[in-house]
């Protein structure tokens, strides 16, 4: 999880996004349009009772641990192929098409090329409307927000930034098959979204990459389906879980805020706040630059972030099971329409 831009007002971020939006744009963009989103709005859902699945909290927080248990996740590292071969078994498991997207990208240190995978489990393939729900599954190289020397050289386990996201995941793949939403659904794990060693490095390499594919597939008329929107979950096990409502999802797409948040009222998730946060460069980005209207779902404000610390005591299964129970809410919800 990338440093926050840290405005506080709509009207300032939007220097900053243009500024991360250029060089994507140049990276083969063009075309998509920016106000694809803008265009898909969902009807209003004032009398419309969200039906979440039964989320098991204990059973996601169980599967954070057991991704904890391998270790240090970085991107193009032995323990990542493990951690992605554990998920892609289990999505299978529950019923869902598997896609693997591989590509390549340099290590900033020395330029040698690094092998990363994005993991797409599929339900329902034939639907043509879809919504993506996507996480980060690689960690940090090391603990950079550590201030000693010494605990920058302690491994960065990331049990809330990366694990809780692919723990969630794991947990809502429990209930697609059977569930009552009108979508189709892609769980998408991005690798390389972080690996970045210090101040050297590229976030987002996942995220990019599979926007890249999305848009290109779209303009060349080789794909029938359309993402109608798009959620990314990022810090979501924090055992003092306060998610915000992050300002360039707000800036992009306050119609999905106000749905999802909408949907956290009615679910009395707690842990939703009706007040602005950060502004924070996440996976989010990249997918509204091809045209998906996704917004952010983070707790920006967690005192372990790149830090030693980030285990899972610092976690619990509350704060797990509420956020499954309002994405899965969300996914019970009318269907809205795509460009």
């Amino acid at each position: 999880m990338p440093l926050p831009f840290g405005l506080k007002r709509p009207w300032d971020s939007k220097p900053a996004l243009a500024v991360f939006l250029t060089p994507v744009l140049m990276a083969g963009f063009i075309g998509v349009g920016l106000s694809a989103w803008q265009r898909a709005r969902r009807p209003a859902m004032a009398n419309v009772d969200p039906k979440p699945a039964k989320i098991d909290g204990e059973r996601a927080y169980k599967y954070l641990k057991r991704i904890c248990e391998i270790g240090p996740r970085h991107a193009g590292s032995e323990a990542n192929t493990r951690q992605r071969e554990m998920v892609a078994a289990h999505f299978k498991k529950m019923g869902a098409t598997i896609v693997e997207q591989k590509f390549r990208a340099p290590d900033p240190r020395d330029g040698r090329p690094v092998p990363m995978v994005n993991l797409i489990g599929m339900w329902h393939p034939e639907r043509l409307q879809r919504v993506v729900v996507g996480v980060h599954y690689d960690t940090r190289p090391f603990p950079d927000e550590e201030t000693h020397p010494d605990r920058k050289q302690l491994p960065f386990i990331g049990a809330n930034d990366g694990a809780s996201g692919v723990a969630m995941l794991m947990e809502i793949a429990h209930h697609l098959k059977d569930m009552e939403t009108p979508w189709g659904v892609d769980l998408v794990l991005f690798d390389g979204e972080e690996l970045v060693f210090g101040d050297v490095g590229d976030f987002f390499l996942g995220s990019t990459e599979f926007a890249r594919r999305y848009a290109n597939d779209v303009d060349a008329k080789r794909r029938k389906s359309r993402y109608a929107a798009g959620l990314v979950l990022d810090m979501v096990g924090d055992a003092d879980l306060k998610i915000e409502q992050e300002q360039y999802s707000l800036d992009l797409n306050r119609d999905l805020v106000r749905e999802v948040w909408t949907v956290a009222r009615k679910l009395k998730a707690d842990a939703f706040h009706d007040r602005i946060g950060q502004a924070v460069r996440d996976d989010h980005l990249p997918l509204n630059n091809a045209g998906i209207p996704t917004i952010d779902i983070i707790d920006f404000d967690y005192k372990y972030w790149h830090k030693a610390g980030d285990l899972p005591a610092e976690c619990s299964a509350s704060s797990l099971e509420q956020v499954g129970r309002v994405v899965t809410g969300w996914l019970s919800m009318p269907r809205r329409k795509t460009r």
